[in-house]
């Protein structure tokens, strides 16, 4: 038998390389004889920049930048010198593990550290910046990173507001005044890890802001505002991204990047699939099982996260892709219908969150072991 995996990492709990030590752990437990290739992925979020280095020679940049919440911290970025290329990874400055549980509020926090990240790289003169989003505790659409590239965001006195979530309703007016100049002679190309649109119900605000710190009436706020802002930036530039695949990703900084810096977009999973070179793999090598996951298989699991790439690449491809979560919350023939081979979670029902996440290497080893006897009667 031979396996490919390409899993996520377990949130928390295991990197995905400590997924597939466990997993390939189990299956040799269960006395299957069996080859097995690893494949280091990200859909752009956490992880990004470790997936990028472990595949292109690059060295890293530091940089004085600030967390979500403005509070200087040491951040890096990956500089390739063959390419001229950056690679930021939005969670460095901008991510949801900066914060602690208390301090996270979507309505306070700003993405304008990755745009100190950005500006260092532009102002160095790198001609092609990719940002790899995902992880993000920020739902500001953007105008952090526009503002610290000189974008200013004016309110109905032509007063400029603080590029926050709870800002994103008050802006009348964009001044672009002051806009780096060397922004126009670089490529910039966003790193999706999801396919919402800007708002809705299906938007960065509903779907991904409650994981942020939002309560309900916050979501409502951040979805109107996030609604005011393309209504400016359309009356202003007459630009119209907001329905685009892939504009909600990272709270709307997709969305931003694409309006004010003329990014292009990719899939976070097949940007990385392709670093990676598992089509050349996959054209000299045949596997029986792909294999994938991540701490908690959901709904927004189908959004374009990682496993959603790992799935279509298995039916691309006629390999059967079995997926491995923590937690499964959605039906596994929903899941199948997206091509999804079969799924198990590792979670001891009878013990509490913190318990599964401390013991998540074990649990997920005695699983494989326990399917793939199973597997192979």
């Amino acid at each position: 038998m031979k396996l490919l995996l390409i899993p996520d990492k377990f949130k928390g709990s295991l990197t995905s390389e400590e997924v597939s030590k466990a997993f390939i752990l189990g299956v040799a437990k269960a006395g299957v004889k069996f080859t097995s290739h690893y494949i280091r992925a990200s859909d752009g979020g956490d992880g990004f920049m470790n997936a990028v280095a472990y595949y292109k020679p690059c060295v890293s940049v530091q940089v004085i930048s600030e967390n979500p919440l403005g509070k200087p911290i040491q951040s890096y970025y990956l500089y390739s010198h063959e390419a001229n290329s950056a690679f930021i990874e939005l969670a460095n400055a901008s991510g949801m593990e900066l914060l602690t549980p208390k301090e996270r509020n979507p309505m306070l926090t700003s993405t304008f550290g990755t745009g100190l990240q950005i500006k260092d790289a532009v102002q160095k003169g790198i001609k092609n910046v990719y940002i790899g989003l995902g992880g993000s505790a920020t739902n500001d659409g953007g105008i952090g990173i526009a503002q610290a590239l000189g974008y200013s965001f004016l309110d109905k006195n032509g007063k400029k507001l603080k590029a926050t979530g709870a800002s994103l309703s008050q802006i009348k007016s964009i001044d672009d005044a002051d806009v780096l100049e060397c922004l126009k002679l670089v490529k910039f190309f966003s790193i999706n890890d999801v396919t919402n649109p800007l708002f809705g119900e299906n938007g960065a605000a509903h779907i991904y802001a409650a994981q942020k710190g939002a309560s309900k009436h916050m979501i409502d706020e951040l979805d109107l505002g996030l609604i005011n802002l393309n209504k400016v930036v359309t009356d202003t530039y007459n630009l119209e991204n907001a329905k685009l695949p892939g504009s909600g990703a990272a709270g709307g900084v997709a969305y931003g990047l694409k309006t004010f810096l003329g990014a292009n977009y990719f899939s976070g999973i097949d940007f990385v699939l392709e670093l990676s070179g598992v089509n050349d793999l996959l054209s000299k090598e045949r596997f029986d099982y792909l294999i994938t996951g991540e701490g908690k298989i959901d709904e927004q699991t189908l959004n374009g996260k990682l496993i959603k790439g790992v799935v279509a690449l298995g039916v691309r491809e006629n390999i059967p892709v079995i997926a491995v979560c923590g937690k499964l919350s959605i039906e596994k023939e929903q899941l199948k219908k997206h091509g999804v081979f079969d799924v198990f979670e590792i979670q001891d029902s009878t013990k509490d969150l913190t318990y599964n996440m401390k013991h998540a290497a074990g649990l997920l080893t005695a699983k494989t072991t326990e399917y793939f006897k199973l597997l192979k009667k």
